[in-house]
C-alpha cells in the first residue's frame, strides 16, 4: 500500500467517533426543546460510542493521529458543551426565566453567573483534552498505570449532569436539585476535576482471571437489566459511586507512589 492509498479499515473507528459526535449534537437539540431525558440519554450514548471507537481502532490496527484529534473534537462537543448547555437550560427553567425578565435582581444569575459556570466547564474540558493530546507520547511513571490524570471527559460530563439525573430518579420531587446554584456547583466541580491532575481510577490495565470472568459477565448483565428497568435510579447510583471513588483513588495513588519512590 503506497502513501497515497488509505486503509479502508480506518473508516470504521472514525465512523464510530462521528456517531458519538452526532449524539452529542443531538443532546444539544434536545436541551433546547426541553426534552431532559433524551438529552441525558444522548450524552450517555455519546460516551458509549466514545469508548468503542478506540476499541475498534485497536482491534483493526488502524489507530491514527487523525482519529485521536477527531475523538478530542467529538469529546469537547459531547462532554464539554452539551452537558453544560443541558444543565443551564434545565436549571434556568421557564419560571426562573420569567422571574429574571420581570425582576432585574434575578438577571445577573440568569444571564451572568449561571452562564459563566457553563463557559467554565467548556474551557476546562478543552484544557483536559489539549493536555491529554500533548501527553500521548510521554512516558508516565509506573504508579500512574492504573489512574487517569483528572476525571476523563465522559465521566466529567456525567458528573455535571448528576443533579438532573437525581431529579429524574426521584420523580422530580426535590426542587433544590434544580436550583441554579446547586446545579452550577456540580458543573464547576466537574470542570475542576477534568482540568486537574488529581488521580482517578482507570480500569484499562486490569486483567481478570478466566476463572472469575463469569462474575464480571453476571455483573454486566445485571447492570444492563437494571438500566433497562430502573434507568435513572441505576444511573444515580453509578454517579454517586463514582463520586465517592475519587477520594479512594487519591489515597491508593499516594500509597503506590510512596511505595515506588521508597525503593
Amino acid at each position: 500500500m503506497t502513501n497515497k492509498e488509505v486503509n479502508p479499515k480506518i473508516i470504521f473507528p472514525n465512523a464510530v467517533t462521528m456517531l458519538a459526535l452526532a449524539f452529542g449534537v443531538s443532546s444539544i437539540n434536545m436541551s433546547l426543546w426541553g426534552n431532559w431525558k433524551m438529552a441525558v440519554i444522548f450524552i450517555i450514548l455519546a460516551g458509549l460510542f466514545d469508548f468503542l471507537d478506540g476499541k475498534v481502532a485497536r482491534l483493526l490496527g488502524v489507530s491514527s493521529k487523525f482519529g485521536a484529534e477527531l475523538d478530542s473534537l467529538s469529546d469537547f462537543v459531547s462532554f464539554g458543551v452539551a452537558p453544560g448547555l443541558l444543565m443551564y437550560q434545565w436549571s434556568m427553567n421557564a419560571q426562573y426565566r420569567l422571574m429574571a425578565m420581570n425582576n432585574i435582581a434575578y438577571k445577573p444569575m440568569a444571564v451572568g453567573i449561571a452562564w459563566c459556570f457553563i463557559l467554565f466547564l467548556a474551557m476546562c474540558c478543552a484544557t483536559r483534552l489539549a493536555r491529554f493530546n500533548t501527553m500521548l507520547d510521554e512516558k508516565q511513571p509506573d504508579y500512574w498505570k492504573h489512574f487517569f490524570m483528572g476525571v476523563p471527559a465522559p465521566a466529567g460530563g456525567a458528573l455535571a449532569m448528576l443533579p438532573l439525573i437525581l431529579w429524574l430518579a426521584t420523580n422530580q420531587t426535590y426542587s433544590f436539585l434544580r436550583s441554579p446554584l446547586f446545579a452550577g456547583t456540580f458543573v464547576v466541580f466537574s470542570g475542576v476535576m477534568m482540568a486537574s491532575k488529581i488521580p482517578t481510577f482507570c480500569l484499562k490495565h486490569i486483567h481478570i482471571d478466566r476463572d472469575y470472568a463469569w462474575i464480571l459477565l453476571v455483573f454486566l448483565l445485571l447492570l444492563i437489566a437494571g438500566l433497562m428497568t430502573y434507568t435513572w435510579i441505576v444511573m444515580s447510583v453509578l454517579g454517586v459511586f463514582y463520586l465517592l471513588s475519587i477520594p479512594a483513588s487519591i489515597c491508593l495513588f499516594l500509597k503506590l507512589k510512596k511505595k515506588v519512590l521508597s525503593k
